[in-house]
């Protein structure tokens, strides 16, 4: 429905959030609203997110890098739309869908119609209201009443031979309660039902078919009958009859058990009925006319071909003849229904079953018992014996499975305190907080909610990111546990620092031979174990000159980003000049040349920054340096000059 579907809104501007978020909610939809990156990281962590609207230009974690970090969630693929009045580069926005799988890019300034017609083509399956059909109950497990209600309520046409699955929904379970039908014709019918059987079929002629049974049956004669009239109300017939002895109350029920069949059989002559489910609680116990589902089952049986011919069965099971068939009930419960002699070629039907195939899978290995099949098959639905997997709910649970796979990776090696800052919270986060993390995430995770046809694999996964993240919150909420980790964490952080300027070391030395890729792999090792704005520095030079084709736009400009979030202090180090440098020279920035002049203010005898800065200051960007001179022939000053500029570096 589409009031249920969530609509992430990501704005730092709190105008432009809540203008967004009325237009969402105007169209019908529920609006979340974040204005951190964090916060809506950790909403898609937690809740079921349906989409999202977000901006570009965020602080701490640009909109760019926040989908990519949704791509990592339960909201892997589900569609996202940017925003920005800044961003406004085609290639930027062609880079941007394309890394991210966004649906769409929206430019400041733009209408709320523009945001409509958006919303309205990406997200059209969640504006759409659930349409109900026969056939899509094939698919429903219906465990209430209220359910059954519901969705009887949503059909509001059948065909005549509808009715029969109708019917079985009904009695499956033992309601009670009043079937309304309407016929085509304009007749009404009343089907009253009392824990799961038919005890009253109401229609303009149900008294004159008991009479008529009666008299057929012998057990009122003609003379009597006609007697009768001249003298009987018009209510309650037979009950007078019985009152006067004129028939025994055991041909009553008789007679009412067979005005039951015969008027669900005419009822079901209809080409279209209306109708609709009214349950009542009904302490009482049904009458001893009243019909069982078995007996009405008998009575279909006997007369399948007659009563659901090959053309109606046909188009009957046409969305699901590819769906897997599942057997519903337990093997001793359903044997009378294997064992059903009206129907030839069972057998097969029920080795495909039994195997998790399809009705199409069926047809194709017997072709010639098409039409057994199409019998069988629904003579096991109406028996409430069968049910099909909706293909829906096989993919939902496929992407479910990718969900968990992704999160127990991302998890399985964290400390408790990394767990929970993987949701949003920190190492002094309150045990409050802490509990209304794991809450909502038992609330959305609980192994319990995945459903009976969810697979052992995914049930085991499910089971282990449960048990992390409790065993998580077990530590993190106990003093004295959360404690002791906090000393083991120092111990562990102060052995990765002194890795980590290890390798830091060992990557510069590497850069400085010309070896860049070698140097990123050992670089990326090093800030994996703690990380630094020195590292960050140098590991940006390194994939600079890793790259001789150049990185995209997209990198280019995240790397500014991530230079940028460095402290103040720590950008007064030569290997940021340098870094920051070598980023604005590839984006083609002329205040480039100026970096490195910067990074040589700091150190004079930073040969790099110096040999950077004269590739940029040569006429065809190659450093003066590099040319080969001619020393017998060449320029007396210029030879000299290069000879103090080798020696500076």
């Amino acid at each position: 429905m589409r009031n249920s579907a969530k609509i992430l809104v990501v704005d730092d501007d709190k105008v432009a959030a809540h203008a967004l978020a009325e237009v969402v909610k105007r169209m019908g939809f529920k609006p979340i609203v974040a204005h951190k990156s964090t916060d809506a990281l950790n909403i898609v962590r937690l809740q079921t997110v349906h989409a999202a609207l977000v901006d570009v230009l965020l602080p701490k974690i640009q909109g760019v890098e926040l989908v990519a970090e949704f791509r990592n969630t339960k909201f892997a693929d589900n569609p996202v739309i940017f925003v920005s009045g800044v961003f406004k580069d085609k290639t930027f926005i062609t880079e941007t869908l394309k890394k991210t799988r966004a649906v769409d890019f929206l430019i400041k300034p733009f209408s709320v119609e523009d945001v409509e017609a958006v919303l309205q083509k990406y997200l059209h399956s969640l504006m759409v209201l659930e349409k109900w059909s026969v056939q899509s109950l094939l698919t429903k497990k219906l465990k209430s009443d209220r359910e059954r209600a519901k969705a009887i309520e949503h059909l509001e046409k059948i065909e005549g031979l509808d009715l029969p699955f109708v019917l079985s929904i009904l009695m499956e379970v033992g309601s009670s309660g009043h079937l309304n039908i309407v016929n085509d014709s304009g007749e009404i019918f009343g089907v009253t039902l009392v824990k799961g059987t038919i005890s009253e079929v109401d229609c303009a002629d149900s008294q004159a078919t008991a009479i008529l049974n009666l008299i057929s049956k012998g057990f009122l004669s003609q003379d009597d009958w006609d007697q009768f009239q001249q003298t009987a109300g018009k209510r309650l017939i037979l009950d007078k009859l019985v009152e006067e002895g004129l028939v025994s109350p055991h041909a009553v029920i008789s007679v009412r058990h067979d005005q039951i069949m015969t008027d669900v059989r005419a009822i079901c002559g209809g080409e279209v009925l209306q109708v609709n489910f009214v349950p009542h609680e009904d302490g009482e116990k049904p009458p001893r006319h009243a019909v069982q589902l078995s007996e009405l089952m008998d009575m279909l049986e006997a007369s399948l071909a007659e009563f659901f011919p090959q053309s109606y069965l046909a188009e009957f099971y046409k969305s699901v003849k590819d769906s897997p068939i599942r057997i519903v009930r337990d093997v001793q419960g359903a044997q009378s229904v294997w064992q059903a002699k009206a129907i030839p070629d069972f057998a097969v039907l029920r080795a495909c079953i039994e195997q998790g195939g399809t009705l199409e899978q069926a047809r194709a290995e017997k072709p010639e018992s098409e039409a057994h099949f199409y019998q069988g098959l629904h003579f096991l639905v109406l028996n409430r014996a069968v049910m099909f997997d909706d293909p829906n709910r096989a993919k939902n649970l496929q992407t479910t499975m990718e969900r968990f796979n992704i999160l127990f990776h991302e998890l399985q090696n964290k400390t408790p305190d990394r767990v929970f800052e993987y949701f949003g919270a920190n190492r002094n986060s309150a045990p409050k907080v802490l509990q209304t993390i794991f809450e909502e995430y038992a609330k959305s995770n609980n192994p319990e909610r995945l459903g009976a046809d969810a697979t052992p694999e995914l049930k085991d996964l499910c089971r282990k990111c449960y048990a992390i993240v409790e065993n998580a919150y077990a530590v993190m909420s106990d003093d004295n546990k959360r404690q002791e980790l906090q000393e083991q964490l120092k111990s562990a952080v102060a052995g990765n620092q002194a890795r980590a300027q290890t390798l830091m070391k060992e990557g510069l030395e590497l850069l400085r031979r010309g070896q860049a890729p070698e140097a990123l792999k050992v670089l990326t090792e090093a800030e994996t174990l703690y990380v630094t704005s020195r590292i960050i520095f140098i590991k940006t030079w390194a994939e600079i000159k890793s790259s001789p084709e150049g990185l995209g736009k997209l990198r280019l400009t995240d790397l500014v980003r991530i230079l940028d979030k460095t402290s103040v202090e720590d950008k007064k180090s030569p290997f940021y000049f340098m870094a920051i440098g070598l980023v604005k020279a590839a984006l083609g920035d002329a205040t480039a040349p100026s970096l490195f002049e910067k990074a040589l203010d700091v150190d004079s005898q930073f040969a790099e920054a110096r040999r950077e800065l004269n590739r940029l200051q040569s006429p065809q960007g190659i450093a003066p340096g590099d040319k080969k001179l001619d020393i017998l022939n060449g320029d007396i000053t210029e030879i000299v000059s290069h000879i103090f500029r080798r020696k500076a570096d």
